[in-house]
This record gives structure tokens, C-alpha cells and sequence, in this order.
């Protein structure tokens, strides 16, 4: 949940800032898209026929920022809109071109930004911008005809005739006739139609069946036509619906294969005549017939979807409108109302609406009861609010006094919540109602549900009640709300009874906007609170601070919302302290440690420590709170939560000094005998948790748990009834764990533990030295199995407390033990076993006394450690190793009294001078800050980039320019092999040209010790059979490419040696890429005359012998390079050694001597 939350605020301040430079960019972009320059001075030149895809999208990306806040538009859009509404119109006065192009037609263009417009800011905004001179009318409808005949990209097509329609919807507001645009023509029926409308009949009716929003502009348009007083006279909207009408009915079978969209298409259509409809002129009643037919069968098409339900509601929420407008004119509807049940089957129909599966038709059902509402008689809108009301209660239990919401359907609470919301916003609630109204929008408020899976359902409930409460407060009097009796709202929380309604309703926003898991209902019930604040002044308790605290962009992060803003809030009311109460119950609730989610119970338990620390005395009290809730039988999440909130608070009374006061004797909160009941409930949770749940987050809590509980009881003064054989029990099971984040807690958990039995002088049992030996040496021998890694950690932790420093009896015994845990063959063993011997150098003081061998013994690990090269399926997992060990080796030079014997510190500083030139980038910076805080005191490091950078790299490789030891050159050439070798692209560029340079500037005397070192580290990886030969060979062919060093050809530097280790080095290797690069070294040595024969006869041999075409193919290149022989050319060396065993033969005659 956590992090999910917080980007949204952001975003919204980012984009206020940025829309000043986005709509000037806009404003400007969209004349360069549509006109070409100006030749003659004017304004702009003709417009364009096509235009580039990428200026085009160009355009849309600067619209579609401002969908967050499209208000920022209106400003700029009398200056975006009338140009591009110009161009299009020049350009339909233009004939049309079929000429082929890559480029997109400026019709097209016009199209996507309008659309892209509509998206935004509203289609009813945007074409109140298009012209609507009736001379425009043919020509867009010739363009739309044309368009829906079209084929081309169909990303673009729906939306030129989504535009075209709303374009010629707008076009029909004309005054006159249509019949004195177009003549008139006598269909089959008799009727007398305008050409023109028969035209515009036939293309809506076509797109009416449209699966994209071109649908909703057809009905739109259709709509448009049929309601204007020249249409209504021909009747034309009565033999559209019928022709519709009948076109349905062989559709609706669900054996039909036509479209959905054929069928919701003239729905959408009735939706619309419905609207506009004031009274039965348009066959209102006739429509509503058809429609209630079609909703109530349920083998349709129609039953089960959602657009169609939705439109249905529409329909007879319009329909039941206007026959109550309209009773006293006579006609067939009002004919309906008096004779049959229309408004109580729509009102029937709506409410079982309310719980449909579909969001869109609760949300339709919910904003149509509202709105009729408000046209029935007061006694009639009374009882529909009541028959809302009472379907709250259908699914609850109805013994239960507190709020049970197992047996609730979600979906239906929503659709009766977002009644009640709109209702309120509306007013349609008579105050009478509001104490029923404001319990119900109070317990919505607070509904969550799980699904098997542990997900929630109870969202849209709670963000619907928060609108609820909003429209509450901004629709309602103080008067009006003050009159509601408290004592009838039902909630969670005791502290709301004895409140007015207004402080009740603020109480339980504080609540919902600190604590509810999701950013928006928290933002959501901070503007409710703040409207609730506003609204009616100086009626909730210090309402302008509580306001500005419970901020809507300070509760968007929840773990600030629980722990910050909560304890500010609940520290406002000093008298009766009812936030902090509240928030006390809440916190031990769904909304806290009882959230489904470890993160959220995290911050429950440290917001239940932050207010109980946030008063005096306050301690004792959520002491006593979460001991009582402790002790009841829990879920495994609120147990979890109960213990990290038990603590958090424990953590605050040893910090404090105070557990004398607080824990230990019979009148305090928490007695020995209350630990004793809470460690017993927690043994026998987990002896009945199953294996999965006990791989949870509980036992990491249970360990935390343990460390401030020991320490407490430490300070009692008496032994009895001590719960030591529980804690054993816990202690030892996690012992056996492995889990790196109980291994972090275990360190306290074992010191506190050992200092309690030592108080008072009991055996040390699962913590003593011989118990934990044992234990760690048989579980470590478990190569496949990590299990008893916790117990390495506890062994390492109590090392240096067994006895003083670090000269106790089983001290030597146990850095043994945990240095030889460095032979296991599982990696993750090794790290334990380096993470466990940095804890018992821990408390070793400057004065301590320490045995050379102990310090010998932790100094080889941590060299083994920065040697640990292994790779596995995993990829370089000894990497994981060699981290460890570095921390160790810091450690290490942080206490002086193990850096006595300099010959072992030596080596523990090579190896991090060497891997401070690592190739991955982790180790490298871990090693390089070590190097920055213990020995190159001004090379100080920050970040990974700072040790990628060709600048770093001299620094590092500066002492090979120096009179250094040859363990440091050693050291660092070693870090050269790795880095310079085989790395990544970048990492090499910079590592090789920093190693040229400093390389270049040293001298001959220099440069022939330095390469005399690297000779020597090739044949040490010779003998170590070492993955780091293939990057020593690269990095060897790079020097020779470079001529470093054939500066010492003519010196005494023994090339033979070096040669004959190369030779080795791949001596019946199958590694290709190595041998390929032992031949670009054997190229460049070539070049040296005391070795060119030898090396001549290696590549002819390898020429002759070698099995794998690539290595003969780039010896023969070599070859060349070096000899220029006309032979090595045009033969393909590729094929087997038998298809060029004579040129073979000739080259060894002439290279190698017969």
C-alpha cells in the first residue's frame, strides 16, 4: 500500500507549473501543423493537405497532460479551437486528391486534436466552438459519408466520424427549415423528408451500430434531429423508433450473430429522445413500453449487459420524470401514470438496480433515484429514502450491536450509499431522516470486506460515503444537524455517544483520513472534514487546527497519515481527549493492526507507540489497551500487529528508563504474569499456524518482541514465575531460522536474553555457548539447507559476552566455528558466517584483551570472503560474499587492537584496494568507501558514479606511479584484470584509458616491475585454474594494442616466461573466447624480437591442430598481420584442417623450419 501512494500530489502541482509553457507550446504548434508560411505577409499561407504523423502526436501529447486538471485549458482554447475549426473548413472547400502519401490527411489531423480535446475537456465545451453557418451542413455531410466508406487506419477513421457527427449535431441548431436547404422527396410512406435529412438519417442509423464512440455522437445526432419543431411535424421521430424498433427483434436471440453494438445502439438513442423529451410528443410512452419489455427478459442479449442496463435505467428514470411533469396535460403517458404502476415499477426496478454486478448501472440507478425523488410527493420521496435505508439492514446481522459486515454484499452497499449521496447533494432527504441517513453513511464509512484471497471489497463503499458526508455538510444547516440525536448512531467507537452529531461525524473523518488504507478515501475524507469544518464554525473541537493538520496533501502517504498526522491530531483535545481515544480504538482495528497488509500493521504498532508517548501517563493506558486485546483470541494479522505495536511500546519504555514503573510489579500495566499469558498464547499460535503462515512476518515480530520484553523483566527484582521456558521455547525455534530479517533482530534478542538468565543466575540453557557450537556446526554441514542461520547470528552476538573482551572460555572455540562455516559449499552459510563474526568484534574496546590468533582467524576469513569468486545458475554469487566480507574487513580497521600483526593487515588491505576496482559496480563503491573511510583518507566516495568515472580510476591507480609495497601495485594491477578486462562498455572505456595513462608516464625501470607483477599474477591464476585468466589475457592484448609493452623489448624483462604461461593458459582449453584472446596477445608479442620465432610457431601449430573453425580463422588473420603472406589469403579457414593441410605445411617450412 505504501508504495502505491504519494506520486498523485505531485503530479498535480507539477502539471500547474508546467500547463503556462505546455498551452503556449500548443498555441503556437497547431498553426505550423495546419497552414503553410505566409508568402504575401498575411497571417498564414493556404492550409496544408497532409501533415507529418510526428508533429501530429506532437500536438496530442501536449493536450493529454491536462486530463488531471482540464480547467487549465479554458483560458487558451478561444485561441486553440477557431484555428483549427478555420483550417478544416478552408480545406472541405478544397476537391479531394487520392494521392498516396506516408503522410496523414489534414481531415484526419483536425480530428485526432479535436477528439483528443473532447477527451479532455468535454465534448459539449469543444463544439461550442465549431461554426454552425448552415452552408457548412452538405459539405461536412459529404465528408462524414466519405469517411465512413473510407478504408485506412482505423486508429484514426472512428475518430473523424465521432467529430464529423458532433460537428453536423451542432449544424442542426440551425433556425430554419431543412426543407429550404435541400428539396423535399416522398418516400414509400407518404412522408414528405428533405433530402438532405434522409441523407443525414440514413449515415446516423449506419454509425448507430458503431462499437466506438461514433455510436454516441449517431445518437446524438439523431437525437438532435428528430426533436426539431420542423421534424416533430413530419413525425419523424415516431417512424425512426419503430423502424428501429423492429430492426431489433431478430437480434435480441442469443443465438444472433449480429453485434452487440447493433442492439445498443438504438437504446442509446431512446436514452437520448427520453431526455429531451418534455412530454409524450415524441412516443414516450411508446419507448418505455418497448424498453420494460426487453429488460425483463432474460434470455436476451440485453440481460446481462452492462451499457444496455445502464441505458435501461436512463430510459425509465426519464420516462417516470416526465409523466410527473406533465400529469395534468392529457396523453397516453400521463394516460399510463394513472392507470398502471410506472413509477413505482421504475422506482422497483432502480432499487434492485442499486446491487447490480456492473459498476456503471449502480452508479446510473443511483443518480436516477435521486433525481426522482425530488419530482414525487414528500410523503411518496419519504418512503423511497426509508425502503433505501431499510435495504442496509437486509444483510447485516440483526442480534449483533457492533458493525458486522461479513454477511454484506459490497455491491449492493455501494449502489445505496451513492443513493444516500446523492440524495443529500440534491436535498432531497427531508431533515426528519438524517439521524437514519448519517447512520447509515457513519458504518459505510467503516465497511470493509475480504474475499477469500484476503483482498478488499469496501472501497467504493467508503469513498461513497465520503461524498456523502460531504454533500451532508455542504447541503444541511448546523440547525438541521445538531437536531439529530446522537445516542441513535451506531459505530465503532464509545467516545461518539456523548458528542453532537457535527463532532461525531469530525471524529470519525480524523479516523477514516489517518487510518484508512487507501490514499483516496483518505483524501476524501479530509475534504469531507474540511467541508464539515467550514460549513458549520466553532462546533467541532479546535475544527480550524484539526483541519489544517488532516490536510488533503499531508494524509496521501499512509504511513504519515497513521503515525505523524495522527499523533498531531490526537494532541488538540487536552480535555477530553477524544481524538486520542478514538484513534486508540481505531488503531487496534480493521484500520490498523488488523490491516491485511504487514507495512500498514507496522505503522499501526509505531502509531500506537507515537501517541502513547504523546502525553504523560499516556503509556500505561495503550499499554493496558493492547495488553487487554492481546490476550483475546486474534487472527494471525491483528496478533502480528498487537506484537509490533507491544513493541514499539516496550522499545519507548526502555528508552525512557521506565519499566520499572510500567512493567514487572502486580499494579502495573503490564505484570509478570501478563507476559507469561502473552508469551503462552504466542507459543500456542504458532504450534497451530501452518507452515505457510509461519513463513510470514510474524516470527520476525515475535523476535523483535522478545529483546525489549527481556530487558523489562530484567529490571524486576524477583525471579519467580519468570517466563523463561516460554522465552526458551521461542528463542530456540528462532534459532532455527534462517530469514535475513530475523537474522538482524536476533543479535538484541540474544544479548538481552543472556543478560536476564545471568540476573538472575539462571542456566543458560538454548543460548549457552555449548548448545548454540553444536547446533551451528551440524546445521552448517547441511549443504543444501540454510536452517539454523539465526542461531550462527545469537553465537556471534554472545561471543564476546561470555567472558570479558574477547578472552573467554569457548571464545576461541567460537570464532573457529564461524570462520570454518567459510568452507561451506552453500554461499549463503559463508555470509552468515562473516555477518557473524562482525558481531563479535562489536563490543571490543580499544583496551580489550585479544589473542593474536583470534584476530589472525577473523582477518583469513575475511580474506577467503574477497576471494570468493563463485558463480552458480544464479549468476556471481560469491559477489554476495565478497560484500560481506568487506563490511567484516571495515570492522576490522575500526578497532586497533586487531591491527597489531602487519603483515596480516596488509593482506586485508590488498584485497580492498583490489576490489576497489572491481567490475560490479556494488562491490566496487562497498569496497571503495572502506578504501575512502580506513586508508586513502582524501579520495572520499559517494555513489556508484563516482567510482565510474575515468577520474576515480586514476586516483585509484595512482600508486603504481610511486614507490609503493608490491602488495598495493599487486593489489591494484589485480583490480585492473577485473575491471580493464572483461566489464562493462563504459566501465572498460574509462578503466583502460586510465590505465594507458598512467602506464605511458612511468618509466622503463617502472613499467618492467610493474609488468614483472603482472606476469606474476597470470601465472599464480595459471595455478589456480581462476575464471580471471580470460580477462588477464584481454587486458594483456589491450596493452599490446596500446604498445605498452614493447617500451621493454629490448630489456632484460624475461618474455619467455610470459609466453609460456599465455601458452598454458589455454593449453587444451575449450573456453573460445579466452584462446582468442591468448592469439590477440599472441599478435602483439609478435612484435618483440627475442619471441617472434616461438610465437610464429604456436599460431602455425594452432593453424594446423585446432578443432574449432573461429580460433583457426583469427590465428590465420593473426598470421597475416604479422607475416604479410600473400598464402593466408583468399583460402577460407573455416572448413576443416584437412581442406588447407598444404598451405599449412608451406607456412610451417617458411615460419617454423621444416
Amino acid at each position: 500500500m505504501l508504495c502505491m501512494e504519494g506520486g498523485d500530489d505531485e503530479d498535480d502541482l507539477k502539471l500547474v507549473q508546467a500547463s503556462a509553457g505546455l498551452l503556449t507550446d500548443l498555441q503556437e504548434s497547431i498553426p505550423k501543423l495546419l497552414w503553410k508560411p505566409s508568402k504575401t505577409g498575411a497571417a498564414h499561407g493556404p492550409v496544408h493537405r497532409h501533415v507529418k504523423r510526428r508533429d501530429l502526436d506532437y500536438v496530442i501529447k501536449l493536450i493529454e497532460p491536462f486530463q488531471g486538471d482540464p480547467q487549465l485549458l479554458d483560458t487558451r482554447l478561444k485561441h486553440i479551437l477557431p484555428p483549427i475549426v478555420e483550417a478544416y473548413l478552408e480545406y472541405i472547400g478544397q476537391k479531394l486528391h487520392d494521392r498516396r502519401t506516408e503522410h496523414i490527411d489534414l481531415q484526419i489531423a483536425v480530428c485526432a486534436i479535436l477528439y483528443t480535446l473532447c477527451k479532455v475537456r468535454g465534448y459539449k465545451i469543444v463544439s461550442g466552438f465549431l461554426n454552425n453557418e448552415p452552408r457548412y451542413l452538405e459539405p461536412v455531410l459529404d465528408r462524414l459519408d466519405t469517411a465512413t466508406k473510407a478504408e485506412g487506419d482505423q486508429t484514426y477513421q472512428w475518430q473523424v466520424q465521432y467529430i464529423l457527427l458532433l460537428w453536423l449535431s451542432h449544424l442542426l441548431l440551425t433556425p430554419f427549415d431543412l426543407a429550404s436547404i435541400s428539396p423535399a422527396r416522398r418516400p414509400g410512406d407518404g412522408t414528405v423528408i428533405p433530402v438532405l435529412v434522409g441523407r443525414i438519417v440514413e449515415l446516423g442509423v449506419r454509425l448507430l451500430s458503431s462499437s466506438t464512440k461514433a455510436q454516441d455522437a449517431a445518437a446524438t445526432l439523431l437525437v438532435r434531429l428528430v426533436t426539431r419543431p420542423d421534424m416533430l411535424k413530419l413525425g419523424l421521430c415516431t417512424s425512426l423508433s419503430s423502424q428501429l424498433s423492429l430492426a431489433m427483434q431478430p437480434k435480441l436471440s442469443a443465438d444472433s450473430t449480429n453485434s452487440i453494438y447493433e442492439l445498443i445502439g438504438p437504446l442509446r438513442f431512446y436514452a437520448g429522445i427520453t431526455m429531451a423529451s418534455a412530454d409524450d410528443r415524441l412516443g414516450v410512452a411508446d419507448l418505455y413500453s418497448n424498453c420494460w419489455e426487453l429488460s425483463q427478459d432474460s434470455s436476451s442479449r440485453l440481460a446481462d449487459n452492462a451499457v444496455a442496463k445502464k441505458l435501461f435505467v436512463k430510459v425509465f428514470r426519464n420516462t417516470a420524470i416526465t409523466a410527473l411533469r406533465a400529469a395534468s396535460q392529457p396523453s397516453k403517458l400521463t394516460g399510463m401514470l394513472e392507470t398502471s404502476s410506472l413509477v413505482e415499477d421504475v422506482i422497483e426496478y432502480l432499487l434492485s438496480s442499486l446491487g447490480d454486478r456492473d459498476t456503471p448501472v449502480r452508479y446510473a440507478a443511483a443518480k436516477a433515484l435521486s433525481r426522482l425523488v425530488l419530482e414525487l410527493e414528500p410523503t411518496m420521496g419519504h418512503e423511497v429514502i426509508q425502503a433505501v435505508l431499510d435495504s442496509f439492514k437486509e444483510d447485516m446481522p440483526r442480534n449483533s450491536e457492533a458493525l458486522d459486515f461479513r454477511t454484506a454484499n459490497p455491491l449492493k452497499w455501494h449502489g445505496l450509499t451513492l443513493t444516500l449521496a446523492h440524495m443529500l447533494f440534491k436535498r432531497s432527504a427531508a431533515p426528519a431522516q438524517l439521524h437514519d441517513i448519517i447512520n447509515a453513511l457513519v458504518s459505510a464509512l467503516q465497511f470493509e470486506q475480504r474475499t477469500a484471497t484476503g483482498s478488499s471489497m469496501g472501497t467504493n463503499v467508503r469513498d461513497s460515503a465520503n461524498f456523502g458526508l460531504w454533500s451532508l455538510s455542504r447541503r444541511y444547516t448546523t440547525e438541521e444537524l445538531l437536531s439529530v440525536d446522537t445516542t441513535q448512531l451506531k459505530s465503532t467507537l464509545a467516545a461518539i455517544e456523548r458528542q453532537s452529531v457535527i463532532q461525531a461525524l469530525a471524529t470519525n473523518l480524523v479516523l477514516s483520513s489517518c487510518l484508512d488504507p487507501v490514499g483516496n478515501i483518505r483524501r476524501g475524507s479530509s475534504a469531507a472534514l474540511q467541508e464539515l469544518v467550514g460549513r458549520h464554525p466553532n462546533k467541532v473541537v479546535e475544527g480550524i487546527a484539526l483541519v489544517q493538520i488532516v490536510d488533503y496533501q499531508a494524509v496521501g502517504l499512509r504511513k504519515r497519515a497513521m503515525v505523524d498526522v495522527a499523533a498531531r491530531a490526537a494532541g488538540l483535545d487536552d480535555s477530553h481527549m477524544e481524538y486520542w481515544n478514538a484513534l486508540i480504538e481505531g488503531l487496534l482495528g480493521w484500520r490498523g493492526i488488523g490491516s491485511p497488509d504487514v507495512l500498514s500493521r507496522e505503522a499501526a504498532g509505531a502509531a500506537l507507540a507515537e501517541l502513547g508517548t504523546s502525553r504523560f501517563d499516556s503509556a500505561n493506558k495503550v499499554l493496558s489497551t493492547v495488553k487487554a486485546h492481546l490476550l483475546r483470541q486474534r487472527e494471525v494479522e491483528e496478533l502480528h500487529g498487537l506484537i509490533l505495536a507491544l513493541t514499539h511500546l516496550l522499545q519507548y519504555i526502555e528508552q525512557t528508563g521506565s519499566a520499572t514503573s510500567v512493567v514487572g510489579g502486580d499494579q502495573d500495566p503490564l505484570t509478570v504474569l501478563d507476559i507469561k499469558h502473552i508469551l503462552t498464547l504466542i507459543v500456542d499460535a504458532i504450534q497451530k499456524l501452518t507452515a505457510r503462515v509461519m513463513q510470514s512476518e510474524l516470527p520476525i515480530a515475535i523476535a523483535r518482541l522478545l529483546a525489549p520484553l527481556c530487558k523489562c523483566l530484567t529490571e524486576t527484582t524477583s525471579s519467580e514465575d519468570l517466563p523463561i521456558a516460554l522465552i526458551d521455547t521461542l528463542a530456540e525455534r528462532l534459532f532455527n531460522r534462517y530469514e535475513e530479517s530475523i537474522q538482524q533482530a536476533i543479535p538484541p534478542l540474544a544479548s538481552a536474553f543472556l543478560a536476564l538468565k545471568r540476573q538472575h543466575t539462571l542456566p543458560l540453557g538454548c543460548i549457552g555457548p555449548q548448545a548454540l557450537l553444536q547446533n551451528v556446526t551440524v546445521d552448517s554441514s547441511k549443504s543444501g539447507s540454510l536452517k539454523g542461520a539465526c542461531g550462527a547470528m545469537a553465537l556471534g552476538a554472545l561471543a564476546p559476552l561470555y567472558g570479558p573482551g574477547a578472552s573467554g572460555k569457548f571464545t576461541s572455540m567460537i570464532y573457529r566455528v564461524l570462520a570454518d562455516l567459510m568452507d561451506a559449499t552453500n554461499v549463503d552459510w559463508r555470509i552468515v558466517g562473516l555477518r557473524a563474526l562482525g558481531l563479535t568484534i562489536e563490543h571490543i574496546g580499544d583496551d580489550a584483551s585479544y589473542e593474536g590468533g583470534l584476530s589472525q582467524t577473523l582477518i583469513n576469513a575475511a580474506h577467503r570472503g574477497s576471494n570468493d569468486y563463485t558463480i552458480d545458475e544464479r549468476g556471481d554469487v560469491g559477489s554476495l560474499v565478497r560484500l560481506q566480507a568487506i563490511v567484516l574487513a571495515s570492522d576490522i580497521f575500526t578497532k586497533p587492537v586487531l591491527l597489531t600483526q602487519l603483515e596480516l593487515v596488509e593482506i586485508m588491505q590488498a584485497d580492498m584496494y583490489r576490489l576497489s576496482l572491481e567490475k560490479l559496480d556494488r562491490v566496487r563503491l562497498a569496497a571503495a568507501q572502506c578504501c575512502s573511510n580506513h586508508l586513502d583518507l582524501d579520495n572520499r566516495v559517494e555513489d556508484a558514479a563516482s567510482v565510474s568515472s575515468q577520474e576515480c580510476v586514476l586516483r585509484r591507480l595512482a600508486p603504481l606511479t610511486r614507490n609503493e609495497p608490491v602488495w598495493k601495485h599487486r593489489a591494484l594491477l589485480e583490480g585492473c584484470v577485473s575491471c580493464a578486462g572483461t566489464s562493462s562498455e563504459s566501465l572498460l572505456q574509462v578503466s583502460r584509458s586510465a590505465l594507458v595513462q598512467v602506464l605511458g608516464d612511468v618509466s622503463t625501470k617502472r613499467l618492467t616491475g610493474l609488468l614483472t607483477i603482472f606476469a606474476s599474477i597470470m601465472k599464480s591464476l595459471l595455478v589456480d585454474n581462476s575464471n580471471n585468466m580470460h580477462p588477464a589475457l584481454e587486458l594483456l592484448a589491450f596493452l599490446f594494442d596500446m604498445q605498452i609493452p614493447q617500451r621493454l623489448a629490448e630489456s632484460d624483462f624475461k618474455w619467455l616466461n610470459l609466453l609460456s604461461t599465455v601458452q598454458k593458459s589455454h593449453h587444451k582449453s575449450n573456453d573460445i573466447p579466452k584462446i582468442l584472446a591468448a592469439v590477440n596477445v599472441y599478435r602483439g608479442m609478435a612484435e618483440l624480437p627475442s619471441v617472434r620465432g616461438e610465437v610464429l610457431k604456436k599460431l602455425v601449430s594452432m593453424l594446423k591442430t585446432n578443432p574449432y573453425p573461429r580460433v583457426r580463422l583469427s590465428v590465420a588473420e593473426a598470421l597475416y598481420v604479422m607475416t604479410k603472406d600473400e598464402i593466408l589469403k583468399g583460402k577460407d579457414w573455416m572448413k576443416p584442417t584437412s581442406a588447407n593441410r598444404d598451405i599449412v605445411k608451406q607456412l610451417q617450412e617458411r615460419y617454423v623450419g621444416g
